[in-house]
């Protein structure tokens, strides 16, 4: 079973609350994108005041695209949100984060961005709880598909079988099948879901391509 999850990256408290309207009826999680400004070129919401500020049933995966993720994750503890994706490529103790986020009972993803080698994700497999490819360069949503993480996905998947792989960026019904079959079980979509007409519509398109 492949997981769909939509995905919302905004600088504004009210889309953001839109779009989780939007969104709610059909799904149980959602992708939540954090930028700073830095690491990458764009700046998001916080996300943390936004999320303590609604009233949802929506679990929350939180995609930190930042350059020192250690010195926010404490005010993220206040929140329900469940789930971190931290960056290899980003600055600080990465073991130090990961083991402060499981002693807060959260679980934690590890990401690396297109150009990056598989082998930046070997030293940190036996803390992490899944790992995140990023299928598009991050910062901004509708950014083109990058084909060559295809082939990385499926040279992990081959190497480490067990562990989940989620996918981020590009997803639509021509680039999903072929990551599903490399190996990838989450598919993390943005603009294809949240520029459609139709949220239900979007993620059956997405799911019917891949059965």
């Amino acid at each position: 079973m492949v997981d769909i999850i939509p995905a919302i990256l905004t600088d504004s408290p009210l889309k953001f609350k839109e779009l989780m309207l939007r969104i709610e009826p059909y799904v149980k999680r959602v992708h939540l994108d954090i930028a700073d400004g830095d690491f990458v070129p764009n700046k998001t919401i916080n996300g943390y005041d936004e999320i303590m500020d609604i009233e949802s049933a929506l679990e929350f995966d939180i995609h930190l695209m930042v350059r020192k993720p250690q010195e926010i994750i404490k005010k993220w503890l206040f929140t329900h949100a469940d789930r971190f994706i931290i960056h290899a490529e980003s600055e600080g103790d990465l073991n130090t984060i990961i083991d402060e986020l499981h002693a807060n009972r959260r679980k934690v993803g590890l990401t690396i961005n297109p150009e990056m080698p598989v082998e930046k994700l070997d030293p940190h497999i036996a803390r992490v709880d899944f790992v995140q490819f990023m299928t598009v360069n991050p910062g901004f949503q509708g950014s083109p598909f990058v084909n060559e993480v295809v082939d990385k996905v499926s040279e992990f998947h081959q190497k480490y079988p067990d562990i989940m792989i989620m996918c981020d960026g590009g997803i639509t019904p021509e680039t999903a099948s072929g990551l599903v079959k490399a190996g990838a079980s989450v598919l993390v979509s943005g603009s294809y879901i949240i520029k459609s007409e139709s949220v239900e519509k979007a993620i059956e398109e997405l799911k019917n391509c891949i059965k």
